[in-house]
């Protein structure tokens, strides 16, 4: 059944995504794919204080939904625990809606209404939460198989994952839980692929190689497959540009031309980036063991393109309002090397190089109660300004992918920015285009609507099982933006003669999120 829903969802996406034509001359923009490191691309959060097995076990348990239905609400001083049901609000048109209570991933808890508050009693399939764990069969295994992990952007109605309930505090042990003992067989399947086995005494996940030194350890294989996918190999005996069991990506990537120009970003609010540059470096001299044919050395990231972020209030002019700035410090102590202040100027940088090293500004984000615009920028490429002034726009296309995104406008880590134009009066100039312009953070919810096309939540279980999956979701991305900017140019074209034709190609959200579900059969 899986597979026919496969064969749906491919069928679905070829409909609307046919071929396009390109104008003459037609050059796709220069691609910078930020990467944050813990739980996207890296298991195991020395910063956070998390081995990778208890990595692990969060990740499926941030996958691992129940119900909401029937919970029990817990006691925090306020009142008795109580059997409740889900909220029910009404919306604007007067229709019942559920009221999908989310608590902060980062931050305090400080919502009473918040998923934490609560003790759930079945999964989202509606079995019972301890009732899977008590029938075996004869082989000490569980017979009834365990309920789908669930990885999709929206939450189903009247579900939350186990990890923002009550039962947070077993998530870093799930899989040895009563409740996510069924899960185990995954968890060892996981420890397979990042080439982890447990030891025979305490369970504990250990390297098979079992050596400090092996610098790829802990990084999850589909991260190495986009690299050799966007970087390809300029090594002559390496045709296949990887191992044949690397799979590249199945996407309908043709069409939309290769990026111009691709850069790696690198983020992260840990101290972790000297370890990962190492990797990858070693990774870009072949070797790599399952990639031992490739090299390029537009990988090789030296230390001196490792740096910290920072904010600063500047004055704007003479109105007395003060600017936020987005600053890149030399993560070494170097008097030589000048501090990037500015967007422009960071855009500038980036753009000069094939891969860089950011460490982000984690006491900002704190300070900001962990709101997403304080988090890791990136730079939208379309908004309504750039679109009259196209000719101060970058031809870029940044992208951060990071397993902290959420659906949730007031948490998360990413954030985005724009270029702040005044086009009041409708017109652009060379007189009234500034020169280098300012650049605002988006909140809320316009800043939600980047993901998908400059936001990429990053569910690392699929990862995990996917080799392609990064890629994926990069192409599909790219394939989004390519054809939002197509109809809106289109659009104006048509407004400016005279008429206004709408497309015919109309898309959905399940066009471009269509992994949601992983039934573990």
């Amino acid at each position: 059944d899986d597979d026919d829903d496969d064969d749906e969802l491919h069928q679905n996406h070829d409909k609307h995504c046919s071929p396009l034509p390109f104008k003459e001359g037609y050059q796709s923009p220069h691609l910078f794919l930020h990467f944050d490191v813990n739980e996207t691309i890296l298991i195991g959060d020395p910063a956070g204080g998390d081995s990778v097995e208890e990595c692990l076990n969060k990740i499926i348990a941030k996958s691992a939904f129940v119900s909401k239905k029937a919970v029990v609400v817990v006691d925090h001083g306020l009142n008795d625990a109580v059997s409740s049901t889900n909220n029910i609000e009404k919306n604007n048109d007067g229709n019942n809606v559920e009221a999908l209570k989310r608590s902060p991933s980062s931050g305090n808890i400080s919502d009473a209404s918040s998923t934490h508050y609560l003790e759930p009693t079945h999964w989202w399939n509606g079995l019972p939460l301890h009732s899977t764990n008590n029938e075996s069969d004869h082989d000490g295994e569980t017979s009834i198989p365990p309920p789908p992990l669930y990885t999709g952007w929206t939450w189903p109605p009247q579900t939350c994952p186990y990890y923002r309930t009550n039962y947070k505090g077993f998530a870093k042990q799930f899989t040895n839980s009563s409740h996510g003992r069924m899960y185990r067989p995954l968890y060892e399947h996981l420890c397979l692929k990042l080439g982890l086995n447990r030891h025979q005494d305490t369970g504990e996940a250990t390297t098979l190689e079992g050596e400090e030194r092996d610098v790829f350890k802990n990084f999850l294989p589909a991260f190495f497959n986009a690299l050799q996918h966007y970087f390809p190999s300029t090594s002559c005996s390496d045709s296949n540009s990887g191992n044949s069991n690397h799979s590249t990506s199945t996407t309908p990537s043709k069409n939309v031309p290769p990026p111009s120009q691709v850069t790696l970003v690198l983020r992260t609010f840990g101290t972790d980036l000297p370890r990962v540059a190492k990797c990858i470096s070693e990774f870009a001299k072949g070797n790599h063991p399952s990639y031992p044919d490739y090299y390029n050395t537009d990988l090789i990231l030296e230390e001196s393109d490792l740096l910290c972020s920072g904010w600063t209030y500047l004055d704007k002019g003479n109105s007395g309002k003060k600017e936020l700035i987005y600053e890149l410090h030399p993560a070494a102590n170097d008097s030589n090397k000048n501090t990037i202040s500015g967007d422009e100027q960071v855009l500038n940088y980036l753009q000069s190089k094939s891969i860089v090293g950011i460490q982000d500004c984690y006491p900002f984000w704190r300070d900001q109660n962990h709101a997403p615009w304080a988090g890791k920028p990136v730079w939208a490429r379309t908004t309504t300004a750039d679109a009259a002034c196209s000719r101060s726009q970058h031809n870029h296309h940044h992208i951060l992918l990071d397993d902290n995104i959420h659906n949730d406008p007031n948490d998360g880590a990413g954030g985005i920015r724009i270029p702040n134009i005044d086009i009041s009066d409708g017109n652009c100039t060379t007189t009234t285009m500034p020169k280098t312009p300012s650049y605002v953070s988006l909140h809320g919810n316009e800043a939600l609507g980047m993901h998908g096309k400059h936001l990429i939540r990053v569910p690392t279980i699929r990862p995990l099982l996917e080799d392609d999956w990064f890629v994926r979701q990069i192409e599909e991305a790219r394939w989004r933006l390519f054809v939002e900017e197509d109809e809106r140019n289109q659009k104006s074209l048509n407004t400016s003669s005279g008429t206004l034709v709408l497309s015919n190609r109309n898309l959905s959200e399940d066009d471009f999120h269509q992994d949601t579900k992983l039934p573990l059969n």
